[in-house]
C-alpha cells in the first residue's frame, strides 16, 4: 500500500511542478482585481470540478477586499433548479452560458475548472465571456484543451489524459493556494 500512495504523491508533485509561477501569479492578480473593485466572480465545472467551484467559491466570499467588503462569489453549479431546467429545455451545452447572460457583467470574471479542458458547456461559457468582456480564468490539467487555449489567464496542471484524480487534487490545492493569497494580501 505505501508504494501505491508514494506512486500517487509523487504523481501530484509532478503535476504541480508543470504549474508554471506566471500563471499562479495572473491567477492571483486576476482574482485581486474582481475583489478589489467588487466585481463578481463566476466559477464553474462539471462532476469533481463543479464540487471544487463550489468550494473554491465559499472561500472567495470569505475574503475581504480593499474596501472591507467580502468578496462576490458564485458557484453556477449549485442551483440544481436552474442547471436541471436549462439542461431539459434548452441542452447541457447552455447550462453555464446562459447562466451568465442573465447575471454577469462586464469587468466579472469567470473561472472554468476541467481535468480535461474540453467540455463544450464550459467552452460555451468562456467564448460567451470573452465575447462581452467578462474576465476569464481556466484551470485545466491533461493537455489543457480547449480552455488553456481561449482563456484570458489559464491555469494549467500537466497531467496524463485520464488521470482524473491527481487533475482534481491539485486544482483543489491551487484554489486553497489563491484564497490564502487572497487573504493575505
Amino acid at each position: 500500500m505505501n508504494n501505491q500512495a508514494n506512486n500517487y504523491f509523487n504523481r501530484i508533485s509532478n503535476a504541480f511542478s508543470s504549474v508554471a509561477e506566471v500563471q499562479i501569479s495572473q491567477s492571483l492578480s486576476l482574482l485581486k482585481n474582481a475583489l478589489d473593485t467588487d466585481a463578481t466572480i463566476y466559477l464553474i465545472g462539471n462532476g469533481g470540478s463543479a464540487a471544487t467551484a463550489s468550494h473554491f467559491a465559499a472561500d472567495i466570499s470569505k475574503t475581504l477586499n480593499n474596501k472591507g467588503r467580502f468578496g462576490k462569489a458564485v458557484s453556477l453549479c449549485d442551483n440544481s433548479s436552474v442547471v436541471t431546467a436549462i439542461s431539459n429545455d434548452f441542452n447541457f451545452d447552455q447550462v453555464f452560458e446562459r447562466q451568465l447572460s442573465i447575471l454577469a457583467n462586464p469587468g466579472d470574471v469567470l473561472v472554468s475548472i476541467s481535468a480535461s479542458g474540453n467540455s463544450a458547456n464550459l467552452v460555451r461559457a468562456i467564448n460567451y465571456a470573452n465575447q462581452h468582456k467578462i474576465e476569464t480564468l481556466s484551470m485545466s490539467g491533461f493537455t489543457g484543451g480547449e480552455l488553456a487555449k481561449i482563456s484570458k489567464v489559464s491555469l494549467h496542471v500537466s497531467t496524463i489524459d485520464g488521470d482524473y484524480g491527481v487533475a482534481e487534487d491539485c486544482h483543489s490545492i491551487l484554489c486553497h493556494f489563491l484564497s490564502e493569497q487572497l487573504r493575505q494580501e
